[in-house]
């Protein structure tokens, strides 16, 4: 006989009590399963196989879905940390139950209609969690990851997306060329770009099947690496830098340190490199001309984007502290 827990694990970890009675369910063996600790109950008519500190266990039991990082978070979404908990509630909601810690947030009743039973659509807490971004950078790096899960699509996909809680948030979208390919990749290209270097992704190696992760103004291929170097790992890295070199650019390999806790001799290295090398070479593309500015903090938000001026481009993009 298949078990109330078994019904509720196939059914993703939370299943309500109507579908368990039309199985054959009855309030016996609920309660019985619920004594037994095989299931829990996050919320009356709920039932759930997840543990009790789990987000999305939380969320239920709370009143609502899982929004913002903390939904993106459980889909593999890229950050340096584990995101709090928030938590989506329709603007009728009521008897919510409060955790410490937790934030609530109330949406329009549309956002019902699209997303599961613990989390809303991904599009929706993609729109969430890049306004309540601790910072600019971590905003670019959630599209950045939205583009590569396929989350959002083009440029165009991705604006209406990011602007549907807030118009300036559509301007991540200019910041978020799409490429990125790991948390290394769209942070390192996102504080080159801020200092004002002209940053292209994916860029292949002429007269072979490699592709550079990125290069900077033009000069340095660059490469970033999370990986522990296995010696098979390191031949093909070597003749990679290689292959950079005949075509035309320095190598230059970037660690996971090296882009996380030592970023600013990171960047006055490159930087060195490209003055060896007479300065930006000139490039195809405007490039930074077109991004909007960024803005500092105001209320909740950490970060802002200037609205551009129709017509007018923006100049290259500064920090207003």
């Amino acid at each position: 006989m298949t078990t109330i827990a078994e019904l509720v694990a196939s059914a993703g970890g939370l299943l309500h009590k109507r579908d368990l009675v039309a199985h054959g369910a009855t309030d016996r063996h609920l309660t019985s399963a619920v004594r037994s600790g095989s299931v829990s109950r996050p919320r009356r008519g709920w039932y759930s196989t997840w543990p009790k500190g789990d987000p999305r266990h939380v969320a239920v039991a709370v009143g609502g879905r899982l929004t913002g990082a903390s939904a993106l978070h459980l889909l593999g979404a890229w950050s340096w940390r584990r995101p709090p908990v928030t938590v989506s509630v329709p603007q009728t909601a009521s008897r919510l139950r409060r955790r410490r810690g937790v934030r609530v947030v109330w949406d329009s009743l549309d956002l019902s209609d699209r997303g599961s039973t613990w989390a809303v659509d991904p599009r929706d807490a993609l729109a969430r969690a890049v306004i309540d971004a601790d910072s600019f950078e971590d905003a670019v790096l959630l599209v950045d990851w939205a583009r590569e899960a396929g989350i959002v699509s083009d440029d165009d996909d991705a604006a209406e997306v990011l602007s549907r809680l807030r118009a300036d948030a559509a301007g991540l979208a200019a910041w978020s060329e799409g490429g990125a390919e790991s948390i290394l990749e769209s942070v390192a290209g996102t504080r080159f770009r801020r200092a004002g270097h002209h940053v292209v992704r994916q860029v292949p190696i002429k007269g072979t099947n490699k592709v550079i992760d990125m290069v900077v103004d033009g000069i340095i291929g660059l490469e970033t690496d999370g990986r522990a170097h296995h010696a098979d790992r390191f031949e093909k890295d070597r003749a990679k830098d290689s292959d950079i070199a005949r075509s035309g650019r320095i190598p230059f390999r970037a660690s996971a340190r090296m882009v996380r806790d030592r970023w600013r001799s990171t960047a006055d290295a490159v930087d060195a490199l490209i003055h060896m090398a007479g300065g930006a070479r000139p490039v195809a593309e405007v490039g930074n001309s077109s991004l909007p500015r960024v803005l500092g903090p105001r209320g909740r938000r950490r970060w802002r984007l200037a609205m551009p001026r129709q017509g007018i481009g923006q100049e290259l993009p500064t920090v207003v502290c």
